[in-house]
């Protein structure tokens, strides 16, 4: 990839690589997917990391949706 900037390369890629806040890796209804808590039973899906390729065509899957947490064995 060829960039044509003036912005000094410190300032174009910091915080390139941080994954953010506090996210975990669980396992929901067969899904291993990486989420963000937003309360004690509730998080947010930031991506999913393994799972069949029709998963990624379920609305209930895509980044931004809500699962529960209970239920789940925790962080892998």
């Amino acid at each position: 990839m060829t960039m044509y900037t003036v912005m000094p390369p410190e300032h174009l890629w910091s915080g390139m690589w941080n994954e953010g806040e506090d996210t975990r890796e669980v396992k929901v209804n067969g899904l291993l997917m990486q989420v963000r808590p937003v309360s004690e039973s509730e998080a947010v899906i930031v991506r999913l990391l393994d799972c069949p390729l029709e998963a990624y065509l379920n609305p209930a899957n895509m980044p931004g949706a809500k699962v529960p947490l209970s239920g789940n064995a925790g962080p892998t």
